[in-house]
């Protein structure tokens, strides 16, 4: 027989009345100065807590991997946007591949290790392992809070040290290739990703337009990002052309594309030109360019839409050469007339280095 112990005292206060401390310092008033309906209250608190205790262990004796995930992405439908939950579904897919049908609070710490360690032999990159493990995590979490397991197996887990550097952009002289190339092959498509590189939205951003979100003079567009935060995007005029030009559509502006789709098209016209960049480089590359022309990392934060700017720091790095310049205007006078230039500035160190 399985014993339970429920840890709770029953204590008097100075006042008179009656509490029941629990487990981690709580305490609840049992409202009465009656000694005998203060106990009496008491033993039903225990038996619910002992009932509450062996529903709890019923649960997490049943729940399998395969209903947790279930239970889950039903949730997440109603939780999360459309990419997420596409992404969890692969995530899932490939876990539960892997450990099969097994009790849900049976998946250890030592198992998600090898897990892990399969996925890297598998060839998988460091950064997508780290990022199906957040997902992963976040799932378990929801699995605790809802009270199928004691303990979140991946709160043990740090994450893997990989080769971070800065994001990949699309220089401009290869990027009027690209226009060049579509002009010709695909105007239409050569327009989406003219608009996706002038605004920096992400594509499903862009995928999930309608003409209500559209200003009615196209100075701007309504835009819901990750965590459905809502910003609003000024559009170029370029940009207000493209968009003009499909707001008679009823429903989404792009209405028979999909991301599928197109990053299939955009893979299938890289290989035709002979380049090799993803469709979410573009967004990578209007940071990048607009960093390279001094505009604050603020403003590009707030038209990412990145809900901390550390995100957006990682743009910092192709204001090199900007600042190479700058500190050559301030130290070097280099193509200046020395004979009207000021001195170069000199730095003195009156300390002993330590």
């Amino acid at each position: 027989m399985l014993a339970l112990e429920i840890k709770m005292k029953l204590f008097r206060r100075s006042n008179g009345y009656w509490y029941v401390r629990f487990e981690r310092g709580k305490e609840k008033s049992l409202r009465t100065k009656d000694k005998r309906l203060a106990q009496k209250l008491f033993r039903e608190i225990q038996q619910e807590a002992l009932k509450g205790r062996l529903i709890l262990l019923e649960k997490q004796e049943k729940i399998s991997l395969s209903q947790f995930i279930q239970e889950y992405l039903e949730w997440s439908e109603s939780n999360k946007a459309y990419a997420t939950l596409k992404r969890e579904r692969s995530i899932f897919k490939n876990f539960l591949s892997y450990f099969g049908e097994r009790p849900l609070r049976s998946i250890s710490v030592k198992q998600i290790e090898e897990y892990r360690s399969f996925l890297l032999r598998s060839g998988r990159a460091a950064s997508g392992i780290n990022l199906d493990f957040r997902h992963l995590k976040a799932a378990f979490n929801k699995a605790l809070e809802w009270g199928y397991i004691k303990q979140n197996p991946f709160g043990k887990i740090k994450p893997l040290k990989g080769k971070t550097g800065p994001p990949r952009f699309i220089p401009p002289e290869e990027m009027e290739k690209i226009f060049s190339f579509l002009k010709q092959k695909d105007p239409e498509f050569c327009d989406f990703v003219a608009l996706a590189l002038e605004t920096g939205c992400r594509l499903n951003e862009l995928l999930k337009l309608t003409a209500k979100d559209v200003a009615p003079d196209l100075s701007y567009i309504r835009v819901l990002g990750k965590g459905n935060r809502e910003r609003m995007v000024p559009l170029t005029k370029k940009a207000q052309g493209i968009i003009k030009s499909r707001l008679h559509k009823k429903g989404r502006l792009f209405d028979r594309w999909t991301d599928n789709w197109v990053s299939h098209k955009w893979r299938y016209f890289m290989n035709e030109i002979g380049l090799d960049y993803r469709f979410h480089d573009i967004r990578h590359t209007t940071a990048s360019w607009l960093a390279m022309n001094e505009v604050p990392i603020q403003i590009i934060q707030e038209l990412l839409g990145h809900s901390n700017i550390t995100v957006t720091k990682i743009y910092t790095h192709v204001k090199q050469d900007v600042v190479r310049q700058a500190l050559e205007r301030v130290f070097g006078c280099k193509n200046s007339d020395k004979s009207k230039a000021a001195p170069p500035l000199r730095l003195v160190n009156t300390k002993k280095d330590s």
